[in-house]
């Protein structure tokens, strides 16, 4: 093993040693061939020998050697590659493999990019150039790619020695390589197929966490299209693998949580893995990505298996995960998810024939039918779309309706509540008034004419076939109980649904006319859904209960609609006094022996009209609701049903001697009310003038419906409303009130799921262009917080809402708001800030983390133990613990502002620059560029990296909006000039020499670059002017051309004849 390690050394030597004279040398390749090997080499036995080549030879045999020894080693193997000294030598061979070997060979866009490699081992006073280009151009060198691939991929395919090192260090770009031999078109088709069974070997070899990570670095957007195709099809099939599906969620979600800044003192409320939106959608997107050596059909239906028990899962992310997958990323796109597509058929399809099954399938176990009721709820409740829910819902609206029906007689608890969630949402986002009232009017169904539901064999439901009749027959005390069950969960309904008062009206009167006008089922009425057969004496009762429940719930509301009321007891009242005229007549006949039969009938059927006098009742107190004094007024389209109205009213308030005194007490009355709203309306109407018509009634719905539905609790329903709202701040309806507006859709900032304060962001930006003065105050209130009220995260979250908002102004950010926004944003950036009861309530979260720990010091009666850490997890400790110090510098300031906070104020105000600098005003931007100067100069600690790398960036901006204007020809009373420049550019080099933040100093010298660009670009342009039109510098009357100068006029003398 020594042996080994000293032959490294003296290969690497030239490079590492700090006495090398590498340094004199073009390249890596040139000091290690010109030291090892003496001057390099052009012919060897008559050919040509190329440096590279030989050094890979030289540096793939080292490794080959040392993974040998290793692996014939008596000793522990991993001793020997994990010491420090074995550990370096193999990480800089490794390293000049690669940066020096492959990179040169391969296609642009092969590969990592070299900002995203592992910082190279290879130290010393050469500088590594990893993409050397020969002759000045890239080229491919297959056969050096193929003797780098060749003899490392069996160290790999071993799995012991080196295999690990490789693994951890340089394996994407061996098989950056190994792609570049299987797949680039300029290597011949045979060389290819050699290179590509290999690829695929090592795609089987290795499992789907290992390899997601490898391939999806390699797809960046500068990849080439032939190595982008195969990689990506190769991808897609990854999920097909046994528990492959979870893999990868994990693997997307492992990754969108690193990204996720931590928030200091506030605790994560989820159940879960912090799933936003976006993590959502990437995952679905992959795992709906169809692959190109496979049919839709043939993808899906081998996918189907394990999405549909992450939907069984107990576990509710995984619900939510499948539920998205599947309602939005299959069922959401018509091409897959329509119905009799290959998504409909595998995950819609068995659902809707499990709770309605066809006639020739008439038993569901209970098993199938509750699976069927949990994923249609997890697709409903968790990722719920409007268009998805009523899709899957108005097929089985009537088994739903009749399984909760069942389940809530028999005290399924667990059904009722889990049905009763669906028909939430539904009527929530979905509900059109037809289904409505097709479930009022099949209130008590129980199946179809082929089965109905049953007990369990689990103490559930199932459904069978529909059996005798006779022994399916209910008690009276039970149908009543039953009807009374269904009624009142048909009132629960319609609180949740979103009606309008002339939605619920109309419900009201489709119901009492089934109850109270009879004509209507004479004249051959039929129902929503109900056959002819149906139609028992138990529609008329089921229908008044129903009437009844809804004016004890909705009195006020449904009085509100007169004109449908007024249509549904016009023609109760014109019926009621027809039959009481007939029979008055018959009455008041001649004796004869006709009329002593029609009397012997009457008398028969008397008991059938025993309910004539609690209709009228009914009808003449509902009317009393609508006539009763309230300020509202009646449609003057209603004139012709009041007219007859009114007739009806005199005749039964005469009729003393033959109707019950209560009935004649209440018409009378009824008429006194009509006539008065009659005297109301002849005084108040004009008759040359036409009726008052509100033009924006529409929009009124619409904003009461939105303002409904954003103070719902699901997340989709608040997400309609905001996006009803959004329309009508577009169309900048008259109906919104501006600060009302703009405080509603503030405070929806601080919802916690992602798409909703995004979304309000975008309102409060299209608001702004209408009222950019209200809009841009009570942001910049809200942002600079001066009571403390809001959280750092709530805070931020303005932030960005006032940073879009300004981009949405454009131009229009002039006057008192760019003065506020520019004043408030310098203030918060820089360090006078006074927050102190931020500071006491961190001092006090301080003090109780001390006291637990001080209390669990007692409780363990010493230190706290902690986990025992390997290598690996004592650096990711280290990490964490050194992330954990950087967050904590961020808060810990004292009674300053969050370094956070202030970060976010310079990002603000460079797109204010960027924005409209015109508008912000010489005194704002001189400001803003001293307290930039200032925090470059003054505030130097690791943990303030973020505000000196957000601050080089508002120099940055201020650039582009200085040369933006000189392109638009617009003149500005101020710029970068003479010493203020001079002052700039010198705090700059002296920061971008003494800061210790890689970032801060690449942002300055980018920053440097574009300035110095920006003071030469007048004189590029007069010398691109001067490519169109030579400069003429010749005199002209005196002057001289292109300068306003001048020169003095000398005498000339002149000699005359």
């Amino acid at each position: 093993m020594d042996t080994v390690l000293q032959d490294v050394e003296h290969f690497l030597a030239p490079i590492l040693s700090r006495t090398s004279r590498a340094g004199r040398y073009n390249s890596v390749i040139d000091a290690l061939s010109s030291e090892l090997y003496g001057s390099p080499p052009t012919q060897e036995k008559g050919q040509y020998v190329d440096p590279r080549r030989r050094v890979m030879m030289q540096a793939v045999d080292l490794l080959q050697n040392f993974h040998h020894v290793l692996c014939t080693s008596k000793d522990n193997p991993d001793q020997h590659s994990a010491s420090h000294r074995g550990q370096k030598l193999v990480e800089g061979l490794l390293d000049l493999v690669v940066l020096e070997g492959v990179y040169p060979s391969v296609s642009p866009g092969v590969g990592l990019p070299m900002e995203q490699r592992i910082k190279s081992a290879l130290k010393g006073d050469l500088v590594v150039k990893p993409l050397y280009q020969e002759h000045g151009e890239q080229f491919q060198n297959q056969e050096l790619l193929a003797l780098i691939v060749g003899g490392l991929y069996p160290i790999i395919s071993c799995r012991k020695g080196l295999a690990s090192n490789i693994e951890i260090r340089v394996l994407v770009d061996l098989i950056a390589a190994l792609g570049e031999l299987a797949f680039s078109p300029a290597f011949a088709a045979e060389s290819r197929h050699k290179h590509l069974v290999i690829f695929n070997d090592f795609i089987v070899s290795k499992s789907v966490p290992e390899i997601l990570p490898l391939f999806t670095s390699l797809l960046h957007p500068s990849c080439p299209n032939w190595l982008r195709s195969p990689i990506s099809s190769h991808l897609s099939l990854l999920p097909l693998r046994p528990n492959g599906v979870r893999q990868t969620i994990n693997f997307i979600a492992g990754s969108a949580t690193d990204g996720i800044d931590q928030r200091d003192g506030q605790s994560n409320q989820s159940l879960g893995p912090n799933f936003s939106l976006d993590t959502l959608g990437k995952i679905s997107k992959l795992l709906t990505s169809i692959p190109s050596t496979m049919t839709a059909d043939e993808y899906f239906t081998a996918l189907a298996s394990q999405l549909l028990d992450l939907l069984d899962d107990a576990t509710i992310d995984n619900k939510r995960i499948a539920s998205y997958i599947i309602g939005n990323g299959i069922l959401g796109k018509r091409r897959i998810g329509s119905p009799g597509t290959i998504g409909w058929r595998l995950f819609a399809q068995p659902i809707l024939e499990s709770l309605h099954p066809p006639s020739d399938k008439c038993s569901v176990p209970e098993k199938d039918l509750r699976r069927a009721v949990d994923r249609l709820s997890a697709l409903v409740q968790y990722h719920p779309n409007p268009g998805l829910t009523k899709r899957l819902v108005v097929p089985i609206l009537l088994p739903l309706w009749g399984l909760q029906g069942y389940a809530l007689d028999n005290h399924r608890t667990n059904w009722v509540n889990q049905i009763h969630q669906i028909f939430s949402t539904y009527m929530k986002i979905s509900m059109t008034v037809s289904h409505i009232l097709l479930l009022s009017d099949n209130l008590l169904w129980d199946g179809s004419a082929s089965w109905t539901f049953m007990p369990g064999d689990r103490g559930g439901i199932e459904i069978r076939r529909r059996g005798n009749s006779a022994d399916q027959t209910k008690s009276t005390d039970d149908l009543i109980q039953t009807i009374d069950n269904r009624v009142e969960q048909y009132s629960r309904l319609l609180q949740m649904a979103v009606l309008v008062d002339d939605q619920l009206a109309l419900v009201f009167t489709h119901v009492s006319k089934r109850w109270l006008d009879a004509s209507q089922f004479a004249s051959g009425y039929q129902p929503f859904g109900l056959d002819a057969e149906s139609r028992d004496p138990l529609v008329p009762l089921v229908s008044a209960i129903i009437a009844q429940k809804l004016l004890e719930d909705f009195k006020d509301r449904i009085s509100s609609s007169c004109s449908g009321i007024l249509q549904l007891i016009e023609p109760i009242l014109s019926s009621f006094v027809r039959v009481h005229q007939r029979t008055t007549e018959r009455q008041l006949m001649a004796p004869s022996l006709r009329g002593l039969g029609e009397i012997a009938v009457n008398d028969v059927g008397d008991d059938d009209k025993g309910d004539e006098p609690e209709t009228i009742s009914t009808a003449l107190s509902l009317l009393s609701v609508v006539l009763a004094p309230s300020g509202k007024s009646i449609d003057t389209s209603s004139n012709g049903y009041l007219q007859s109205i009114q007739d009806s009213l005199k005749y039964i308030a005469g009729a003393t001697f033959s109707l019950d005194k209560s009935i004649t007490m209440s018409a009378s009355n009824n008429l006194i009310l009509l006539q008065l709203h009659s005297d109301i309306s002849k005084h108040s109407e004009s008759p040359k003038r036409d009726p008052i018509i509100d033009a924006h009634a529409d929009d009124r719905k619409e904003h009461c419906t939105a303002l409904l539905h954003l103070s719902d609790d699901l997340i989709p329903v608040r997400a309609q409303g905001l996006s009803i709202l959004t329309q009508l701040i577009s169309k900048a309806s008259p109906v919104l009130s501006i600060p009302s507006t703009s405080i509603l859709l503030t405070s929806l900032l601080q919802d916690e799921d992602e798409y909703i304060y995004l979304t309000a962001i975008k309102a409060l930006g299209l608001l702004s262009m209408n009222h950019p003065r209200t809009v841009v105050k009570l942001l910049i209130e809200r942002y600079a917080d001066p009571h403390e009220e809001s959280t750092l995260d709530v805070r931020i979250k303005v932030g960005e809402a006032l940073k879009k908002t300004i981009e949405h102004l454009g131009h229009l950010f002039v006057g008192e708001a760019a003065t506020l926004a520019g004043e408030t944003m310098i203030a918060v950036a820089s360090r006078r800030g006074d927050r102190k009861k931020t500071l006491q309530k961190r001092n006090t979260a301080k003090r109780k983390l001390e006291k637990a720990r001080q209390e669990a010091e007692i409780a363990w009666d010493g230190e706290v133990p902690g986990e025992e850490d390997d290598g690996a997890k004592d650096q990711e400790g280290k990490m964490n613990e050194h992330a954990a110090r950087v967050v904590e510098g961020w808060a810990d300031t004292d009674r300053e502002e969050d370094i956070r906070i202030r970060t976010s104020a310079l990002s603000i105000l460079g797109t204010a620059m960027e924005t409209n600098i015109a508008g912000l005003g010489a005194n704002i931007t001189s400001t803003a560029i001293d307290c930039v100067l200032a925090i470059l100069k003054l505030e130097k600690s690791h943990e303030r990296a973020i505000l000196r790398r957000a601050g080089v960036l508002v120099i940055m901006s201020l650039i582009r909006a200085l040369d933006a204007a000189n392109e638009q020809d617009h003149q500005l009373d101020f710029g970068f000039a003479g010493e203020n420049l001079t002052d700039v550019i010198t705090v700059l080099r002296y920061i971008e020499v003494t800061d210790t933040d890689e970032m801060v100093v690449g942002h300055i010298r980018v920053v440097i670059e574009s300035l110095e660009t920006w003071r030469q670009k007048p004189l590029q342009n007069m010398l691109r002017r001067t490519d169109r039109r030579p400069m003429e510098l010749e005199l002209d009357e005196g002057r001289l051309a292109g300068l306003a100068v001048r020169p003095a006029v000398r005498p000339v003398i002149e000699e005359i004849d």
